[in-house]
């Protein structure tokens, strides 16, 4: 298996075009049943009294009864190791695609951005009777709806589950990026039998355009003597076995004392008890307590930032520490001025050791070296004299002090070339 896994990984380079096609047994492991095999969604029911527009006509409350069924028991699950694994990778690397046939959210809720969903989303809602009043769809995380069906709240009419329903078309759109995307150097098939269409072309049309294919699956599917590569393992073991195997994140940082992982919403759990520490909090958050939710949010924009910016938040870890992160370190874009804004924390146990400027003086020099930005700029409040003191030891100068949220704050800047 090792030596599968390290051909994958060699056609893996940070310029490869890669596109990543997902079915139901990505979310095995989350709890999520799969659509088909014994222990399936669908075994004890049949399709046309469920999923189709003619069932949803003869009977919308009963259609709903099932899909808010479904959607309670999805909200109760959680990305696995397979979900953030490709989340990760859709920020290391520039040309990554991901498409999926899952309509449960875990891609995203994972981190990965601008999934191609080809069946829709559980998560999404539209008016039934197309009114000029509703957009095509929208989100509703409403679990459960108070009334069955829900009302659209612009005519009154009957909501729909977002999903494409048997015998509905499939956007079109989602298609000719999906093909579109099959013009790549490698083309993952995770966790789907690929026999329905138009995803089962996928796979055929990327082998025309001379991808190496790759098919990971605990189970033999129609696509198992086509492909260049099988791989017979569950895609929440394979998946990290195949990162581990591809060194560090190119996003990561290192210094002499120091390593810097960029903050993925999988890191939440590490995050939230850096920052709920009574004093590291007050660095970022002005001295509140920071729920879990509110964490979840923050790594999922860092991870945002990352993809579309190429910054964020990191956190620090250092060598000789292991376990927890010794602190934060990153740059946030909605900051104090108009570029992005340096921040930093540690645990109160490794101030005066000189981390906080280490971690500092990596993201700025990530910030002009790699990134070229022109400026970034900094803030504290002024009582915060050893948060002041690190700024200026890493060469911000001192521009003003104002009140900023309430706060008498001190704010410092530096420039490219300093």
């Amino acid at each position: 298996m090792r030596s599968i896994l390290h051909r994958v990984a060699r056609a893996l380079g940070s310029d490869a075009r890669i596109t990543v096609m997902t079915g139901a047994g990505v979310s095995a492991a989350s709890g999520v049943p799969t659509f088909r095999g014994a222990d399936g969604l669908w075994k004890d029911f049949r399709v046309d009294d469920l999923a189709t527009p003619q069932a949803f006509t003869r009977n919308p409350r009963a259609v709903w009864e099932w899909y808010d069924w479904r959607r309670q028991a999805i909200a109760g699950c959680q990305p696995n190791a397979a979900h953030h694994v490709l989340a990760s990778w859709s920020l290391r690397f520039p040309r990554f695609t991901l498409i999926t046939q899952n309509v449960d959210g875990l891609h995203e809720r994972a981190g990965a951005s601008d999934v191609l969903r080809l069946h829709g989303s559980i998560w999404d809602v539209g008016c039934w009777n197309q009114c000029a009043g509703s957009p095509h769809r929208w989100r509703d995380d409403s679990v459960p709806f108070p009334v069955l069906p829900p009302s659209c709240p612009h005519c009154g009419g009957p909501l729909r589950p977002g999903v494409v329903w048997f015998g509905e078309l499939l956007d079109s759109e989602v298609v000719d990026r999906s093909l579109d995307a099959t013009r790549c150097d490698v083309f993952f098939t995770v966790g789907t039998s690929a026999i329905v269409y138009p995803a089962a072309g996928f796979l055929d049309h990327a082998r025309s355009h001379g991808a190496m294919t790759v098919e990971i699956n605990p189970e033999a599917t129609p696509a198992s003597s086509t492909v260049d590569v099988v791989v017979p393992e569950r895609a929440e073991l394979a998946l990290p076995e195949l990162d581990a195997t591809l060194g560090a994140h190119p996003l990561a940082l290192t210094t002499e004392r120091l390593r810097l992982e960029p903050l993925l919403p999988r890191h939440v759990e590490a995050a939230h008890q850096l920052w709920t520490h009574p004093e590291v909090r007050r660095y970022l958050w002005d001295d509140r307590i920071i729920p879990r939710e509110t964490a979840e949010e923050v790594a999922r924009a860092s991870a945002a930032d990352f993809a579309r910016h190429r910054f964020g938040l990191w956190l620090v870890y250092g060598h000789e520490e292991s376990g927890m992160p010794v602190g934060f370190c990153g740059l946030r874009t909605d900051g104090v001025g108009p570029g992005p804004e340096l921040l930093f924390g540690l645990y109160p146990t490794y101030w005066g050791r000189g981390f906080a400027q280490e971690a500092s003086r990596a993201v700025l020099a990530h910030a002009f070296t790699t990134l070229r930005l022109p400026r970034v700029t900094a803030a504290t409040d002024a009582p915060n004299e050893r948060s002041a003191r690190t700024l200026s030891a890493i060469g911000m100068r001192f521009d003003r002090r104002a009140e900023h949220n309430g706060l008498d704050t001190l704010f410092y800047s530096i420039d490219m070339g300093r």
